[in-house]
């Protein structure tokens, strides 16, 4: 195994973990020692090169970002794919056309050879279609999202997507109509799909074009673990060239029973273009460009290196793919596809073939051929036999390893996936996908004959409806299979952090078991170690079955308050334990809810499973939006607000916010409103939480007027923590407000870069000029305080619970020099 690709490979994996890249200033010293180490040291020079090659793609990638505030630009772009459309916006992804012009020599090779793509919005657009080529003026921002324990990591997906920016298009003029022939077919295709019970599964497993399918289906794939089987893959790119070698062997076969060497390798080839053609008609996207490259790379290595061993062209395989593209590493895609290769390797072993000789029958006799029949219907049965053992234990370690993965990745459980998936990957490769793919080029091939003859289109869409007939009857055992899912318990099982790592480290004990570590090490160690290694699992089955008796009992143990980054709004969490305390709700906007995005995930993540308040603040959309989410998932949870009129609530039953009230091992206060005529904002319910050694000031969107009505109670404001009000503006944060406060950390509610600037520059600069620490959602994502017997610690996504160079902020555009 070659030591130079071996340490490249090791170290480009290991990228998901690195705080930071290497500055673009020190990479020719690290070339420098790579060549040094090239010849006594291959390992070390890989995984120097590995660095080198990472840091200077991500530099070429984002060259010249540093500017917060948006920018409206001028650019040109080709559309790639359309992401998502309802009645007045569309979102679609566009290729960045370079523009090199007055460039010096590495940013113009930066620029061309570093594919760079933008997702864009477009209220009310013109009809667009992948391959188009416009013009576009649009308002443009970096990548940055908001950043959550157990939330899904938008920038992390788009940096592995290649996608640098997003942003909303003004303007636009149409400069190509060149229509690809890819959208030519789905023009004269997709209509006759939409007329098919399982169309949307058909259009996406031949044009990778999964926006047919809706909310519901997409359910069904996460709780069955199907989800891979929709996506262009290995899987069926494999299938598509396992299809057509399999035909054409036949075929040449059929022509002249001889085969040689060549006539191999170039019906190999052949295959291996039709695939590149399946990949086309996918729409090239990123993860299938990978999947494409390696299934390529694996065939040319079969062609050049016969007798290479399984394990070297893997290798081989994921070194070209990370040297093409380092940031593969960022998307899922390239796990689950390599170490779905590494575990069909690790299961399938060879067969020694037998050397015993063949019993000789006598020609002639009656029966010397019912002995042949026998012998030969007891082999066919030993094949079989031999093919489901090979079959199934390839689906467990499948099963288990992918779920595992899964499990990291996304954070969730598919308990039913091993014995579903043991159904639908056999299937879809046997079956549905080469049906699918025959009737589509029996289609192409139809119509090309009929678009030649003339032919009337409501003829041709008639017998493309029969012809897809036969791939559409493939797909009712698989969409049975997923109406039989909404009705299984435990179909999909959120996981906390807690619990997933006890399970990692369950899985190791059975990694060392399978492996049978126990014949070089002693005994009593290995079983000490595998006895270590599955307490975690213990212990969280012993902390489940107590927190049932614990639920409705005083928690002693200690309190968190997470402020969690929901961009321009406000969602506050309160833990201790399995206990959760809800302070408002963050925004939603139509069918998106940052509760559904946010805080419900967080939730799972935490392993909080009892919420016991809910408090919304006042009846602002970026404060109670995901209320009725929140009360959907934890029906049992007490309502605190002084509204009732509004459709959040779900007629819960509401507790106004006021008086005194004990929650676990913290006291709180709420604040009523003494202002009669007040805004939503001055309305806004005020809390002050304390253990007896901390106290936080929660004070939603209040002004001046409300501050100063709070300054004239008899109600204990001072604070060591206190949420800044109405996320930094300046109708807030008076200065005898901060002087009655006085608090020694100060936090904000606000998006990075958002729309509104906040929070005001002059503002802060109150809480500085009284030293007063403050920090941003929208800059350090999640802020988690824990309180002690000493007082509280503090930790930040950013920068303490998931410091990676990828969670850092991604800007967009250069500074403009101030005049």
């Amino acid at each position: 195994m070659n030591q130079f690709i071996y340490g490249f490979c090791a170290c480009s994996l290991s990228a998901m973990l690195w705080p930071s890249l290497v500055p673009i200033g020190y990479l020719p010293i690290l070339c420098f020692l790579a060549l040094l180490c090239l010849k006594k040291g291959p390992f070390i020079a890989g995984c120097l090169l590995a660095i080198v090659w990472l840091s200077a793609f991500v530099q070429c990638l984002f060259l010249h970002q540093n500017a917060e505030k948006p920018q409206q630009i001028q650019f040109t772009a080709q559309i790639v794919a359309l992401v998502s459309q309802n009645s007045d916006w569309i979102s679609f992804d566009v290729r960045v056309i370079p523009q090199t012009q007055n460039r010096t020599f590495f940013e113009a090779a930066a620029l061309a050879n570093v594919q760079r793509y933008y997702r864009l919005t477009w209220q009310k657009p013109a009809k667009i279609e992948p391959g188009q080529i416009w013009q576009f003026t649009a308002r443009m921002k970096g990548i940055s999202s908001i950043q959550n324990q157990g939330g899904f990591n938008q920038q992390k997906h788009y940096i592995s997507q290649h996608i640098i920016a997003k942003g909303r298009v003004k303007r636009a003029e149409i400069l190509n109509e060149g229509t690809s022939i890819r959208q030519k077919i789905m023009e004269v295709t997709l209509p006759i799909l939409q007329r098919l019970s399982h169309g949307d599964i058909l259009q996406a497993l031949i044009f990778g074009d999964k926006s047919a399918l809706d909310d519901a289906r997409w359910q069904q794939l996460r709780q069955t673990g199907s989800g891979h089987l929709v996506a262009i893959s290995g899987l069926h790119l494999s299938v598509v060239f396992g299809l057509f070698y399999g035909l054409l062997m036949l075929g040449t076969r059929a022509l002249a029973p001889k085969q040689h060497r060549l006539r191999v390798q170039v019906i190999m080839l052949v295959a291996a273009l039709i695939t590149l053609g399946y990949g086309y008609l996918s729409g090239f996207a990123i993860a299938t460009q990978r999947a494409l490259l390696m299934m390529l790379l694996l065939v040319i290595f079969s062609l050049v290196k016969q007798f290479s061993h399984s394990w070297d062209r893997l290798l081989y395989a994921l070194f070209f793919v990370l040297l093409i593209d380092p940031v593969a590493t960022l998307g899922a895609g390239l796990w689950l596809s390599f170490l779905a290769l590494a575990i069909i390797l690790l299961a399938v072993t060879p067969q020694p073939i037998s050397n015993k000789p063949a019993t000789p029958l006598a020609a002639h006799s009656t029966n010397g051929v019912w002995q042949k029949c026998m012998t030969t219907g007891r082999a066919m049965r030993l094949a079989l036999w031999q093919g489901i053992k090979i079959l199934w234990s390839i689906q467990w370690r499948l099963a288990i390893g992918l779920g595992g993965l899964q499990a990291v990745l996304f954070g969730m459980v598919t308990p039913h996936s091993i014995w579903l998936n043991l159904l639908f990957v056999p299937w879809f490769s046997l079956v549905a996908i080469p049906l699918t793919m025959l009737c589509f080029c029996l289609w192409l091939l139809c119509f090309t004959v009929f678009a030649f003859l003339g032919t009337d289109l409501h003829v041709v869409t008639s017998v493309g409806a029969t012809l897809f007939t036969l791939a559409n009857f493939s797909l009712i055992p698989f969409d049975k299979l997923l109406h039989l899912s909404d009705h299984l318990p435990w179909a999909l099982l959120p996981i906390s952090e807690q619990a997933l790592a006890a399970l990692l480290f369950m899985l190791i004990a059975i990694l060392a078991i399978h492996l049978r570590l126990h014949s070089v090490v002693d005994k009593r160690i290995i079983r000490f170690c595998l006895m270590i290694l599955c307490l975690p699992v213990g212990f969280q089955a012993i902390a489940a079955w107590q927190q049932r008796g614990l639920l409705n009992q005083e928690y002693a143990g200690l309190w968190q308050m997470h402020v969690l980054d929901v961009a321009q709004g406000t969602a506050i969490v309160m833990q201790q334990g399995r206990h959760g305390f809800i302070y408002d709700t963050g925004a939603a906007y139509g069918e998106f809810s940052y509760a559904k995005r946010a805080i419900v995930p967080f939730l799972t993540a935490r392993g909080i499973s009892q919420i016991d308040y809910i408090v919304v603040s006042h009846d602002d959309n970026d404060h109670v939006g995901g209320l009725s989410v929140l009360l959907q998932a934890f029906k049992s949870s007490q309502l605190i607000a002084d509204f009732s009129d509004t459709p959040h609530s779900q007629n819960a039953m509401l507790q106004p916010c006021s008086g005194n009230m004990r929650w676990l091992n913290v006291d709180i206060q709420l604040m009523a409103n003494p202002l009669i005529k007040a805004n939503d904002n001055n309305n806004s319910c005020v809390m002050s939480v304390t253990d007896g050694l901390t106290r936080v000031l929660l004070t939603g969107d209040i002004e001046a007027p409300r501050e100063l009505s709070l300054l004239q109670s008899d109600n204990n404001i001072t604070a060591d923590i206190l949420l800044v009000p109405h996320h930094g503006s300046r109708t807030s944060s008076t200065e005898a407000f901060i002087e009655a406060v006085n608090p020694s950390l100060a936090i904000v509610n606000a998006g990075f870069a958002n729309q509104y600037g906040f929070p005001k520059a002059d503002v802060m600069a109150r809480y500085h000029q009284r030293n007063v620490l403050t920090l941003q959602t929208g800059y350090v994502g999640q802020i988690s305080l824990t309180f002690t017997e000493r007082g509280y610690k503090i930790a930040t996504y950013r920068q303490d619970l998931a410091p990676f160079w990828y969670n850092q902020l991604f800007k967009f555009g250069e500074t403009t020099k101030a005049e």
